[in-house]
């Protein structure tokens, strides 16, 4: 037999969304993707930034642990004039700090100490001499980088700041002191050329800007598109829908209850069931177990009454339906069949048992709809508490005690 349903539900579930929704929803959907996108663009800035200062520290770290260890403290004392760099300490070392700084890749890799007169100077620079930048023996530090290097010369390890701007560029510098002993006999000193990376992040940015509103369009676009096909009518769905067991939540009962005419109560029949035992078992298997019980419930009672009306959850593990176009001898025939199937159904150790209640709207003793629920409801309790008895009864009997 065909189905009978009460219109409420179908006509509102039907119903195209209002603009003024859709215009909210669609702006606060636009502010957050631009939002988004701006945070995204801060957060990937400042990771940009401290992923590089970490990288050069742990390379500054590396180079010092190379070069610290090979480097000799006395080379430091004895080199004091450009004449020195033809003596064979000098020819080691700037050999070794040419070589590192081609790998490594920085900028300016150089040993420096105290001159006579209190002022940094060059000892080996590691640049090769036909460089321009070249500094020879003697040379003084250039000012903008002299107090990292008499921080690092009082014995400091020093790394320097994010990015230093410098009549030669902008750059990282980092220094290590050169002891022999414990007295500081010099400074390593790397600077780290950072123009690049300054250069890059900004482009970057613009790239990631770009291409953050670019996508924010989109979805803005795609958003609107599903909101006026898709979204607006889905939530009115889940409004009322029960998403455990995809029956129709107590709203759409409410709902449908409280417009039932006069022509749909004639030959009403109101269905009261609920699970046995769902405390034991959510108590000894879990709430897991418990879901899966109604689950499986919900799917068999709709099953079995999907010809004669609708199904609601209306609570925890209890369901109640609205049908016609069947008797109530027929309904309970059909649910003596659906107990016949659960005797054979377990779950998690448990069997699938309910306990049902049914009553025919009738004039003469209802009013409304809800006093023909309420005898329905009470002679499922009733049902369910001879079940209870004729269960207590049986594990008395079974006790060997």
């Amino acid at each position: 037999m065909p189905s009978t349903h009460f219109p409420n539900i179908d006509r509102i579930l039907a119903e195209k969304p209002l603009m003024g929704t859709e215009r909210k929803i669609l702006l606060i959907v636009i502010a957050s993707i631009f939002s988004t996108a701006l945070f995204t663009v801060f957060i990937f800035y400042r990771f940009l930034v401290y992923d590089f200062n970490d990288r050069i520290l742990n390379r500054s770290e590396a180079i010092f642990s190379l070069l610290l260890s090979r480097i000799p403290a006395q080379s430091v004392i004895e080199l004091n004039n450009p004449e020195d760099e033809n003596t064979e300490a000098y020819q080691q070392v700037h050999a070794l700090l040419d070589g590192i700084r081609k790998t490594t890749v920085v900028r300016y890799l150089y040993t420096a100490k105290l001159g006579n007169d209190g002022h940094p100077i060059y000892i080996v620079d590691g640049l090769s001499p036909e460089v321009e930048d070249f500094r020879a023996i003697g040379a003084p530090i250039e000012g903008e980088i002299v107090p990292i290097v008499t921080q690092c010369l009082d014995g400091q390890a020093v790394h320097g700041p994010k990015a230093m701007e410098t009549s030669w560029g902008t750059i990282m510098p980092t220094c290590k002191p050169i002891k022999q002993g414990d007295i500081t006999v010099g400074a390593l000193v790397i600077e780290f050329d950072v123009q690049s990376f300054v250069d890059n992040t900004h482009r970057s940015i613009l790239i990631c800007l770009a291409f953050s509103f670019g996508v924010a369009i989109v979805v803005t676009m795609v958003t609107a598109w599903l909101l006026k096909k898709l979204s607006v009518p889905l939530y009115r769905k889940l409004a009322y829908t029960d998403l455990l067991t995809g029956a129709f939540n107590r709203n759409a009962f409410e709902l449908d209850i409280r417009h039932i005419t006069n022509e749909k109560k004639d030959g009403l029949v109101v269905l009261c069931s609920d699970i046995n035992l769902l405390k034991t078992i959510n108590d000894q298997a879990g709430h897991a177990a418990g879901d899966a019980h109604i689950r499986a419930f919900a799917r068999l009672l709709r099953y079995k009454l999907k010809d004669f009306g609708q199904t609601y959850r209306t609570g925890g593990d209890e369901f109640t339906a609205l049908l016609h176009n069947i008797t109530m001898y027929e309904l309970n025939e059909q649910m003596a069949k659906l107990q016949s199937i659960t005797q054979n159904i377990s779950i998690k150790g448990f069997q699938l048992t309910f306990s049902y209640g049914m009553a025919q709207f009738d004039p003469a003793v209802d009013d409304t709809v809800h006093a023909t629920l309420k005898r329905a409801d009470l002679k499922m309790y009733s049902n369910k508490n001879k079940t209870k008895l004729l269960q207590d009864s049986f594990q008395v009997s079974a006790d060997p005690r």
